[in-house]
């Protein structure tokens, strides 16, 4: 009777516990590095990536949009240019002096938010 049991394991241990059909999420970095003086950040699937960057102060970020469809870079603080809608290619921002945290969004879709360090 140890044979029925000895099958079950092995046919347990071959499929290794996952599912084909289970969706991955993006790894998209969410600790800031290093300070740099430009960056890059991707708009595609609905999301900004990297999420959160670390820049010196009056740094220059460059948004890559990589999806075909419009998005926007909408900076809660009024001091920073936000960028109107725009479907491909770069459009660059100019950040501020001061140090801090700057939260942007893109208005077109809910959830599609990250930060910028400027320190």
């Amino acid at each position: 009777m140890r044979y029925p049991l000895v099958l079950a394991f092995v046919a347990v241990t071959a499929c290794g516990g996952s599912s084909s059909d289970t969706p991955t999420t993006p790894t998209i970095p969410r600790t800031p590095g290093t300070p740099v003086a430009t960056t890059s950040v991707s708009l595609r699937n609905n999301l900004f990536d990297p999420v959160d960057i670390v820049v010196v102060p009056s740094a220059t970020i460059t948004f890559n949009n990589a999806d075909g469809r419009a998005h926007n870079v909408s900076f809660a603080n009024q001091t920073i240019t936000s960028v109107p809608n725009w479907s491909t290619g770069d459009r660059t921002v100019a950040m501020p002096a001061a140090t801090g945290t700057y939260g942007y969004t893109c208005t077109i879709h809910p959830g599609m938010n990250g930060t910028v360090r400027v320190q």
